[in-house]
């Protein structure tokens, strides 16, 4: 007999029936769980239905008819923010997914990508990151209670004779009942993890000396054995020739607050691979559409070609003038459809970039960027002094990419200064235009010109983007990633 799959309650928060079926669809395609889907079309729909029902999970559309963009999130947010929310997005919006996730939902999701298993795993790493973060908070909380209602275990330490306080709290902490701990100070740095005890002593002495406060979390092994995290707050006395001769403080467990903050990296370290895995295979996916329209329509519309070329000689040899007009135009078209797939393959993935490598790339974007949009362009390119692996090649190509595309949307410029230069240790690229400019303060988002995709391409290779800008000064994006990645090996 079969166990029966789990409950999962889902707000579906989707104006469009179309993207709502193919939901529907995906989530009842999932294995792990039993779906039980509530569907609201505008947000104030689903505002009701939150008073009402709870949810383990709510997959949001920005895009409503009574709600557009961040604020949608940043409404239905702040009515339940113990719910963990999946942003659904397209492709022309994914800066307000990310966006979302910096102001708390768990993920975000491409509407066109959504299957199935992706769908599982969205929704259980949301729930996941969600009961980990709350019980962070939660953590927190108990950490503030502790101290203020004297719930920390409290130790008195005389430096000069070692002779030490522990409180019946301090005891229980490290596994003991009260009186079973000697008064001795080194009763608690015996318990000390051995990794630990040189920055605590450290940290200790520097206290005594008046260098610093004494404010340090380290492990100890408790009577049974066991490994907690404790944070420890004291301060010292000192008498008139400044010798310490008495030191009060108190300890209060933090494991649980440990353990959540390392559950949460390892969450928001996932979340990165998963954002590069998807950078990566759409760059994949890019590359094969490119062949594919290049290789095989191409050919065939070559072929085409030819035969019209047949054509047009056998109606010339039956001296059919009319017909021969005709064939021109349809010559002209298919010239012109060629012209058109060829555009297309280079913006998906140039081919050069594969066959030739970087710097003849982005020769050939800045003079089709020149051509099309009649901009100025000053080059200063180390053209043979960086060895680009395949990775940075694609990253520092798609953020030049998307900064000419900036400029040529927003900037109203006349000139553009594009500089690919190898430092001591670092690579430099800076795309500066001498447009109208913007506030300093950028935020990365969708009102900053596509700023945030070139961070997450230039964090991924260890580097960082700097932005010097001023209304009516220009807008200049400097990128520098090390050079020991850029010009890493590339892995068998």
């Amino acid at each position: 007999m079969s166990t029966p799959l789990a409950e999962l309650r889902v707000l579906l928060v989707e104006d469009s029936p179309t993207d709502a079926f193919l939901i529907r669809e995906a989530l009842a395609e999932v294995p792990e769980f039993a779906p039980v889907l509530v569907h609201a079309e505008h947000l104030s729909a689903a505002l009701a239905h939150l008073l009402t029902t709870p949810f383990d999970v709510v997959l949001l559309d920005l895009g409503l008819p009574d709600s557009q963009g961040l604020d949608t999130f940043h409404t239905l947010h702040l009515q339940k923010p113990e719910t963990p929310v999946l942003v659904l997005t397209g492709l022309d919006d994914m800066s307000a997914g990310l966006l979302a996730i910096q102001d708390g939902a768990q993920d975000y999701l491409l509407k066109r990508e959504i299957q199935p298993m992706l769908l599982s795993r969205a929704i259980r790493y949301a729930i996941e990151r969600q009961r980990v973060s709350a019980v962070l908070a939660a953590s927190e909380e108990r950490f503030q209670l502790a101290v203020s209602g004297a719930a920390a275990g409290l130790w008195d330490w005389d430096p000069r004779t070692d002779v030490a306080y522990f409180s019946p709290h301090f005891c229980e902490i490290l596994g003991y009942t009260d009186h079973e701990l000697p008064n001795d100070i080194r009763a608690h740095r015996y318990a000390i993890h051995p990794d630990d005890i040189d920055r605590v002593s450290a940290t200790l002495e520097a206290h005594l000396a008046h260098r610093c406060a004494y404010n340090v979390e380290y492990r100890v092994s408790t009577k049974s054995g066991e490994l907690r995290w404790i944070l420890s707050r004291g301060q010292a006395l000192w008498n008139s020739a400044g010798e310490p001769y008495r030191m009060v403080g108190w300890i209060v467990d933090i494991t649980d607050r440990r353990r959540a903050e390392e559950a949460l990296r390892e969450s928001r370290e996932e979340l990165k691979r998963l954002s590069a895995n998807i950078l990566h295979v759409r760059e994949e996916e890019k590359a094969r559409m490119a062949r594919e329209l290049h290789d095989d329509l191409g050919q065939q519309l070559t072929a085409l070609k030819l035969e019209t070329g047949l054509l047009e000689n056998r109606l010339r040899q039956a001296d059919a003038g009319g017909a021969e007009g005709e064939i021109g135009k349809l010559n002209r078209m298919i010239d012109q459809i060629v012209a058109s797939l060829r555009r297309i393959a280079s913006d998906l993935r140039p081919r050069m970039l594969d066959d030739l490598g970087l710097i003849p790339a982005v020769d050939w974007l800045i003079e089709e960027f020149s051509m099309r949009y009649a901009i100025q362009v000053v080059t200063d390119i180390d053209a043979d002094e960086i060895a680009f692996n395949r990775e940075s090649a694609t990253a520092v190509f798609r953020m030049i990419q998307e900064a000419l595309t900036n400029i040529a949307r927003h900037a109203n410029a006349t000139e553009v200064c594009v500089e690919i230069l190898r430092g001591a240790t670092h690579c430099n690229v800076t795309v500066a235009d001498n447009g109208r400019g913007a506030e300093r303060e950028v935020r990365p988002g969708l009102k900053s010109f596509g700023l945030l995709g070139m961070r997450e391409r230039a964090e991924r290779l260890g580097g960082q983007v700097m932005i010097e800008t001023a209304p009516g000064r220009g807008f200049s994006v400097k990128i520098a990633m090390p050079l020991a990645i850029v010009e890493a090996p590339e892995p068998d």
